[in-house]
């Protein structure tokens, strides 16, 4: 079964995430889309999302789709733990999709 985690800012919930999650996290992998971001000047919240998945012992994939060939997307959605979009604009996000 697939689980979703919603969130708007994940540094705030990491302790929730970690109780959401249900096993140790050390080690995973999570394929972190920043591609909302692009367009925006605020962006402290990409580095914060980073340092919590870090303090977690989950390794960080960054994806950005708006620019990675189609089987690098596959592969990494693929074969990664977690999936992270991240907060940002939403219309370029889905212009990006």
């Amino acid at each position: 079964m697939l689980n979703m985690f919603l969130t708007s800012s994940f540094k705030d919930v990491v302790d929730l995430f970690r109780e959401f999650a249900g096993e140790d996290l050390k080690g995973k992998t999570v394929t972190f889309i920043p591609t909302a971001s692009k367009s925006e000047e605020i962006t402290h919240y990409i580095r914060t999302a980073i340092e919590a998945f870090e303090k977690l012992g989950v390794v960080v994939e960054k994806l950005d789709i708006s620019i990675a060939p189609l089987e690098e997307i596959k592969e990494k959605l693929e074969r990664n733990d977690l999936i992270y979009v991240s907060g940002g604009n939403t219309f370029y996000l889905l212009q990006e999709l």
